[in-house]
């Protein structure tokens, strides 16, 4: 019984690591709140100062705050600017 019960966990284990984490994963309510925080600092995330900001009024980790980003333009509420940065495109920046 002991070596089926660590068998089971080290595939769950294993499985688990296929799945993305809850807190890197991005829904609506993320991207919403995303275009709310690029509306507060200008529409723009061009540096790190305002990266800052943006991770102060989400709450989010740089982690997170990418994958936001990387949805964000994937879904072209967001584009990337040719000098580098974000431009948000919806809400009050659209």
């Amino acid at each position: 019984m002991k070596k089926f019960s660590a068998v089971a966990v080290a595939g769950a284990m294993t499985l688990s690591a296929c799945l993305p984490a809850p807190e890197l994963s991005v829904d609506d309510f993320d991207l919403a709140r995303y275009a709310s925080a690029m509306a507060q600092v200008g529409c723009i995330d061009f540096d790190g100062i305002t990266h800052a900001e943006i991770r102060k009024i989400t709450g989010w980790k740089d982690m997170k705050l990418d994958k936001v980003q990387e949805e964000a333009v994937a879904q072209l509420q967001a584009i990337e600017q040719a000098g580098g940065g974000i431009r948000s495109t919806v809400g009050a920046c659209a």
